[in-house]
């Protein structure tokens, strides 16, 4: 080879070495793609306090939200975690927490703790900070009625309804006397109305109508007052804890009315096994949710819904739970539809879309008054389901819908006289 070709060749090689460094040095130096910021989610639940039952099931509908939302892609591309922290129960702490939490920019959206007592403290600090807030469990309609809320929505219907529906079901079976006895606080004050609305109504008689201190009610010396007033139909309480203990005071005064009826905890799939078969047969609860409704929303369908939190917790979901996952299905959903151009969050979008959305979530219909009217955020799409523990026919119970008439599965049951 002549020193003209050797002198080519070295050339080429040193080419073909450079253009080679080069590349490896591309591959060393090129940054990596950078992650997505996750959208935040943030809100309070009671881990600790009297609520904590009810306020645990929320949590796990959240969370199971979460999880599937991910699973989907997040909102905008961006993956979602939920931030969670402990108001014990306390309308107060709650507050605080959420004044917090709304003057945190990393906060992209706030979803509303368990309660109607709670929201109503928490309702005060969104519409305050300007912050869009889905509140899941307050179905107390003092929170939103003739308040023009602009910044707030609920997702439960309102609570007069909630035992009104167990005095009609009583009228329907012969019921003539009526005592209701209640915790006072707003949820249960707000159920409390209704049944007096519902028992002049119907031409009944009110022979009993009391209030008792958060966490001190004598549930044995209330039922035995309801006993010896002769009311045929004994309602109301609180939460959970209230519906066990005064299913358990009925049986230890030997009262038996023909129907009794609590306002939260007697829809929980438990509750026979809390209080024993006997004293759970005929009981009624009520609820705006069951397992076997033909609902679908942002994440999934119902069935969808049911089958994971199965999966995942090993029991069929309360309605606590289902509200906790509707909640983020709408968040989700406002959210997804008012991002600009930048893939950003819109709050005054997800606020707006709020207020005139008509949709569904796994929990059933979500409609509420529209912004300007002065009961503006409240819910007007969900109806309140009468739920009876009953006979299945091998020994055990099961619990059917009631009323209203066009959803009920069975006829009531009563006690016999």
């Amino acid at each position: 080879m002549t020193e003209s070709g050797v002198v080519a060749v070295v050339r080429s090689l040193a080419i073909l070495l450079l253009a080679a460094a080069a590349s490896c040095s591309e591959s060393v130096v090129a940054p990596p793609e950078e992650p997505q910021i996750p959208v935040t989610i943030a809100g309070t639940r009671p881990a600790t306090g009297p609520l904590r039952t009810e306020g645990g099931e929320m949590e796990q509908g959240l969370r199971l939200a979460v999880v599937m939302l991910n699973e989907a892609g997040g909102i905008g591309g961006r993956p979602v975690q939920l931030l969670l922290r402990d108001d014990d129960s306390d309308p107060q702490a709650a507050a605080a927490i959420y004044r917090e939490l709304a003057a945190t920019d990393s906060i992209d959206l706030l979803v509303g703790p368990y309660a109607s007592s709670i929201t109503a403290a928490v309702v005060s600090v969104a519409e305050a900070a300007s912050r869009p807030l889905v509140a899941p469990l307050a179905a107390s309609h003092t929170i939103w009625s003739g308040q023009g809320r602009e910044w707030s929505v609920q997702m439960l219907n309102d609570a007069r309804d909630n035992l009104s529906g167990a005095v009609l079901v009583g009228a329907r079976v012969g019921v003539e006397t009526v005592a209701v006895v209640y915790e006072d606080s707003s949820f249960p004050l707000s159920a409390a109305e209704g049944v007096r609305g519902a028992v002049a109504e119907l031409g009944l008689r009110l022979v009993m109508d009391e209030r008792y201190r958060i966490g001190e009610a004598d549930h044995l010396a209330l039922a035995v007052q309801a006993r010896d007033l002769g009311a045929d139909l004994f309602l109301g309480g609180g939460y959970t804890e209230d519906a066990i203990a005064f299913t358990r005071a009925v049986a230890e005064a030997g009262y038996r009315p023909l129907l009794s009826s609590w306002s939260v905890g007697t829809a929980a799939p438990d509750f026979p096994a809390q209080v024993g078969l006997e004293l759970a047969r005929c009981v009624i609860g009520n609820a705006p949710w069951v397992p076997s409704l033909a609902t679908s929303g942002f994440l999934a369908s119902n069935a969808a819904f049911v089958e994971r939190y199965e999966e995942t917790h090993g029991v069929l979901p309360a309605y606590n739970a289902a509200a906790g996952f509707g909640a983020i299905e709408l968040l989700a959903e406002a959210a997804q539809a008012s991002l600009s151009s930048d893939g950003e969050i819109s709050e005054a979008g997800v606020r707006d879309y709020l207020f005139s959305a008509s949709t569904e979530t796994v929990l059933g219909p979500f409609g509420v008054v529209p912004l300007g009217e002065p009961d503006a955020g409240s819910q007007r799409g969900i109806t309140r389901l009468q739920l009876q523990w009953q006979d299945n026919g091998q020994g055990g119970l099961v619990q059917r819908v009631i009323y209203p008439d066009g959803a009920a599965e069975a006829e009531p049951c009563t006690n016999a006289a």
